[in-house]
């Protein structure tokens, strides 16, 4: 008698579950490092990268934690007030954030047009002008 594989079903509604709850999964992950590295680096690259002539007081922001003028550049956080964000300011987030932004600059589009190829081309120089 021949060996068979057996076949094993699954119910379309464990499966649907499944992957929505590796999709919830993924996303919030993804989130989370959207949110960390990724996410506003570049205008806050910057922001860090203009001489301290160029950049401007904080307006009042009845909106925000300390009506706006407790702020941490590079978390992009407002603080309700000094004692906190400087609390922050030594927390292992703000200090691994600080390395972050000491490092060369984030990324750009131009960047990874290039690096795929699909960027400027270089045809070199012309050898004969007809």
């Amino acid at each position: 008698m021949p060996l068979r594989a057996r076949h094993i079903s699954f119910s379309r509604r464990s499966f649907d579950s499944f992957l929505q709850a590796n999709y919830i999964i993924s996303a919030f992950l993804g989130f989370i490092f959207l949110d960390f590295i990724i996410s506003r680096d570049d205008a806050v690259y910057d922001e860090l990268k203009k001489p301290e002539a160029e950049k401007v007081a904080l307006p009042l922001d009845e909106d925000l934690p300390g009506m706006g003028q407790y702020y941490c550049l590079h978390c992009d956080r407002y603080f309700a007030n000094i004692t906190v964000r400087d609390d922050h300011f030594k927390t292992k987030k703000h200090k691994k954030r600080l390395k972050i932004m000491a490092g060369p600059a984030p990324h750009t589009q131009l960047d990874a047009d290039l690096a795929a190829g699909m960027g400027m081309p270089d045809n070199g120089p012309k050898l004969m002008s007809m």
